[in-house]
């Protein structure tokens, strides 16, 4: 299939899932899908698998000279598109030390659809990243800690990544533009990721 027609196909199924079509409609599209009539589906079918949660754990273990541990996690998002399944992915810290500890998470990196941002404080701050993955796409990419402090023994503190991407955003335009960009972006680097991210975590235990 040519890529002219790829694309053809493609834009004709955005069209169909910007409408609020009835649910005779729906059941017709699917049964097209279903016999590969369009590249996009099988595409989406594809790297859907991929979309899944993972929990990692990260024991914290602090000695009397050492009260700060830090640890860099990538994420790596395989595709997206419009409709997709919410991607999550987390690390949940335990506090192995005698004291309290305190969780903080900086974005060091991130790359959308091959266009990168590294973070340098004097120019794109952490918070500015995070602002802009949050707002500035009609798919979502937030980040969040469940506790800041850690109790020793027991105490826990999940650092949780999400993306998000309902059929519809909330603007056709944005959801059409950017959709376009993913799947062409996929289609043409196969063996990359749509997104990947860099996030340095950090448990601080306050001297006492």
């Amino acid at each position: 299939m040519s890529n002219q027609v790829k694309k053809k196909s493609f834009l004709e199924v955005l069209k169909l899932i910007k409408k609020r079509i009835k649910l005779r409609t729906i059941l017709l599209l699917a049964i097209m899908l279903s016999c590969n009539s369009f590249a996009w589906f099988v595409y989406a079918t594809k790297v859907s698998t991929g979309v899944t949660a993972h929990v990692k754990t990260w024991n914290i273990l602090f000695s009397s000279k050492d009260n700060q541990i830090e640890e860099e996690v990538q994420f790596s998002i395989p595709s997206i598109y419009p409709g997709m399944d919410d991607y999550t992915d987390s690390i949940v810290a335990y506090n192995n030390g005698e004291h309290t500890a305190v969780v903080n998470y900086k974005i060091t990196e991130a790359t959308v659809l091959g266009v990168n941002y590294r973070v340098d404080d004097n120019i794109l701050t952490s918070d500015m990243l995070e602002n802009i993955l949050a707002d500035d796409f009609p798919f979502k990419i937030t980040m969040n800690v469940s506790n800041n402090e850690i109790e020793p023994g027991s105490g826990t503190s999940t650092f949780s990544l999400s993306v998000v991407w309902p059929y519809e955003s909330g603007d056709d335009e944005l959801d059409t533009y950017w959709g376009i960009k993913s799947y062409e972006y996929s289609n043409n680097n196969p063996d990359k990721d749509s997104i990947i991210l860099k996030i340095k975590v950090s448990a601080v235990q306050p001297d006492f």
